[in-house]
């Protein structure tokens, strides 16, 4: 039986063409389906509009030199062969308006491939020439059913790209996106996103990173040793004989050492990074790598924040810094708005660990029950980040402190804080609106920092409670998340 591709009107009226055919261009307008039927193949040289209205359904194979613009709908392909190929020989193009749905993506191009909408790949992503260069705030997404992609010098991916989330719990996971992790505690379900290019590149006080980070979200909190793989044109010229990991929280201000240790990773191309015995460490975080030589400025390893008598003291320490010319600690009475309570000089350029503190005297005269610290260091050339945010008790040293900060809250959660007078049995509960139970936590230590991260953030929208109970009191905090 002659296979056919179809364009067909709403009308009624359809268009049946041989199964291989060829069109210089198309643009699709007004309520319009171009229908591309399994085993058939379109060869098209120049650019394909979809149009508002208008629908591309690709079972086939697409065959494109040109631009692939999308004002309209591209549907998922029901076939697990579907192909689309970017063949042309001068730079080319896919944007629009709305999403690109594709089952197996083939780019061929050795002038590249620009995309500017969100688009997904299904099946296998082939890189066989020129780079595909994604915009910032277009990822492209490779969903739980997509292979690694395989990239090479003059074929890979520039930019943002995601892996949807994958149901991982305490298997090993990888190679995917230059990601891979040893079998270990559960981290039950990890989103990834790889950035690299120009806009990867993380600079503070002159020094930079390689061009190339990754960024991790889980919904279980196991830790994990991390090995990571990238190719050499992404070293940006960072010494690869002391390769150095580096991990940065949200809202990915500040950076500290990661759990491994610097190794030469020179050997390939990809640079593989994966020391034996390398200590694990919490998954979620984003991660870079750089050279001793040239450290990320400020390696904050710590901040606290605690009342001392009627004055509120501040203690941060470093492992490293460079260029690094004072911190600023800023206090707030309401988490938002912040101003400067006083200034600590820094050391400078040091290799070594250095503590730091600062008293903030008689906090009782600010008229909150609870105030927010946060530190601002500033390097030599006027650049600077931001530390968490700290809060700290203002009312009696005998009170049960729960704080939540921001509150509400969206993206990856409040950052909550439970604070007993002295140490003893501790428990907190997470449940939702109607009272049903989410989460619990038990202790006995004194202070308990980032409690139920990865369930908030997991959250949806709405109002939530969080109940803490100690032998002596109970508290019970609003949670909102938006």
């Amino acid at each position: 039986m002659k296979k056919h591709y179809f364009l067909v009107a709403l009308t009624g009226l359809a268009l049946g063409l041989p199964a291989s055919a060829a069109r210089a261009q198309m643009t699709l307008a007004g309520p319009v389906t171009f229908y591309i039927g399994a085993g058939g193949l379109v060869t098209m040289p120049s650019y394909l509009t979809v149009g508002t209205g208008a629908t591309l359904t690709n079972d086939g194979q697409l065959d494109l030199g040109g631009d692939l613009t999308n004002n309209g709908t591209v549907t998922a392909p029901a076939a697990p062969a579907a192909l689309l190929r970017a063949v042309g020989t001068t730079a080319q193009s896919v944007n629009g308006t709305a999403t690109v749905a594709l089952q197996n993506l083939t780019v061929n191009n050795p002038a590249g491939v620009a995309l500017s909408t969100n688009a997904n790949v299904a099946g296998t992503l082939t890189l066989t020439s020129g780079l595909v260069s994604i915009a910032s705030g277009t990822p492209l997404v490779l969903l739980p059913t997509a292979p690694d992609p395989v990239e090479t010098t003059g074929a890979r991916l520039v930019g943002p790209v995601s892996m949807a989330a994958r149901a991982v719990n305490g298997t090993a996971f990888g190679p995917f996106l230059g990601l891979s992790m040893p079998a270990g505690p559960s981290v039950g379900t990890l989103t990834l996103t790889r950035v690299t290019g120009p806009t990867a590149v993380t600079t503070v006080g002159g020094n930079s990173s390689t061009a190339v980070y990754w960024e991790m979200a889980t919904t279980a909190s196991g830790n994990r040793q991390l090995n990571f793989s990238w190719l050499a044109a992404l070293d940006n010229g960072r010494n690869m004989t002391q390769a150095t990991p580096w991990r940065s929280a949200s809202p990915f201000t500040t950076w500290v050492l990661a759990a491994g240790p610097s190794a030469n990773v020179t050997g390939g191309d990809p640079r593989t990074y994966a020391p034996p015995g390398a200590a694990a460490e919490p998954v979620a975080g984003r991660f870079t790598f750089s050279d001793p030589s040239a450290p990320l400025p400020v390696q904050l390893t710590a901040f606290e924040a605690r009342r001392q008598g009627a004055d509120a003291r501040l203690d941060w320490n470093t492992a490293s810094e460079k260029n690094s010319a004072y911190f600023d600690v800023e206090r707030s009475r309401d988490g938002v708005a912040f101003e400067r309570a006083g200034r600590v000089a820094a050391l400078g350029s040091s290799t070594a660990a250095h503590d730091y503190q600062f008293t903030d005297a008689k906090v009782a005269q600010y008229g909150v029950p609870t105030l927010y610290y946060r530190l601002h260091q500033v390097d030599k050339d006027g650049t600077g980040s931001y530390s968490a945010v700290r809060p700290v008790a203002v009312e009696s040293a005998t009170a049960l402190l729960v704080t939540a900060w921001p509150n509400p809250s969206a993206g990856a959660g409040p950052h909550i804080r439970v604070e007993q007078p002295f140490e003893g049995p501790l428990t907190a509960t997470l449940t939702d609106a109607t009272g049903r139970r989410l989460a619990e936590y038990t202790t006995s230590r004194r202070v308990s920092e980032d409690l139920f991260a990865t369930e908030t953030a997991a959250l949806a929208s709405g109002v939530y409670l969080l109940r803490v109970t100690t032998a002596g009191t109970s508290q019970v905090l609003k949670l909102v998340r938006e």
